[in-house]
């Protein structure tokens, strides 16, 4: 992180970072697997989240991604680091470097685990990109997942420092951080900045397109698949970037696996932001507001232990030198 970033500041985008990928869920929540005409109907609607979302849950609730995403910080809490056996015995016991679904799988519910290597990384590309894996293998075998969680983490951390990046540069350092993994994937990132200013609906088709025949096929709107889902949710935070509302706008319009790509979105957003950036009526009706702010400040005290150990073991390095 820069140096000039006050830990106050600092510590608000850890919060704004676990609200927004909370808010974004429970916004995508109800719309997805629905069309893109009906979602686009419904994304005009993101002042309030809907009164009952898929018709038994409460007003708030988010899906399973940020429930993973909040068993990954606890666990991250409780190892005070990225650890693989940690994670899996927080998401469901498993033996994590052979439990993960065969290669060719590459489902979307691995981007919100991102969050957490993107918070603890710091300015630590190779780090993060080691924890992505370690993140990716407790579900996926596939390569493409890791590269995708590698991707979205450097996006997270890219994020924090509320620096305005040209979209050029962002998708380059987002694009090494996917390369450790699959070079296909840091293409596909690579490529993004084009379509930036085409006509919203005729890109987003085209990142819908980015995906295995078998994935498209029968799919309405966004597929389960992590390649789209992962570009999507980067265009609607180069796109908007300084307003959350017009940036949940453009990704919620499109249906299908909307929840994983809203998500990721919000929280790249309000990371860049602050938690100001978020609605207040979202950010307060989010489900379990008080407790996604309380693992923030959790993740936060360890990411702070983490930046004062190299400077104290420096410290004493130079103590034994004297």
């Amino acid at each position: 992180m820069p140096p000039t970033l006050h830990p106050d500041t600092l510590q608000d985008r850890f919060r704004a970072a676990v609200l927004g990928m909370a808010v974004g869920d429970a916004l995508g929540f109800p719309l997805r697997g629905l069309p893109p005409g009906a979602a686009a109907q419904a994304a005009e609607r993101v002042e309030d989240f809907s009164p009952r979302p898929r018709g038994r849950y409460q007003k708030g609730q988010f899906s399973a991604h940020t429930q993973l995403m909040l068993a990954t910080a606890e666990s991250a809490v409780a190892s005070g680091r990225v650890d693989g056996r940690s994670v899996a015995s927080h998401v469901a016991w498993a033996p994590w470097m052979s439990a993960g679904a065969p290669l060719g799988v590459a489902d979307p519910s691995v981007l919100s685990r991102a969050l957490v290597p993107g918070l603890l990384s710091g300015d630590d590309p190779a780090r993060l990109g080691q924890e992505a894996g370690v993140l990716a293998v407790v579900t996926h075998k596939e390569p493409r997942a890791a590269a995708a969680c590698a991707a979205a983490a450097r996006a997270v951390a890219l994020a924090l420092t509320g620096r305005r990046w040209a979209p050029e540069a962002w998708c380059e350092q987002v694009a090494a951080a996917a390369s450790v993994h699959d070079a296909g994937l840091a293409e596909e990132v690579r490529h993004l900045p084009r379509v930036l200013g085409w006509d919203g609906a005729k890109a987003l088709e085209l990142m819908r397109r980015v995906a295995p025949a078998s994935a498209l096929r029968g799919a309405e709107g966004l597929p389960a698949h992590v390649t789209p889902v992962l570009l999507v949710a980067f265009y609607g935070a180069l796109k908007a970037p300084h307003d959350f509302g017009s940036a949940m706008r453009l990704v919620l319009r499109c249906g299908g696996e909307v929840d994983a790509a809203s998500a990721l979105c919000g929280a790249l957003v309000a990371a860049s932001l602050g938690t100001a950036s978020v609605p207040v009526k979202l950010r307060r009706g989010v489900a379990f507001a008080g407790h996604l702010e309380d693992v923030a400040d959790r993740l936060f005290a360890v990411a702070q232990r983490g930046r004062r150990a190299p400077a104290v073991a420096a410290q004493a390095a130079v103590a034994l030198r004297r």
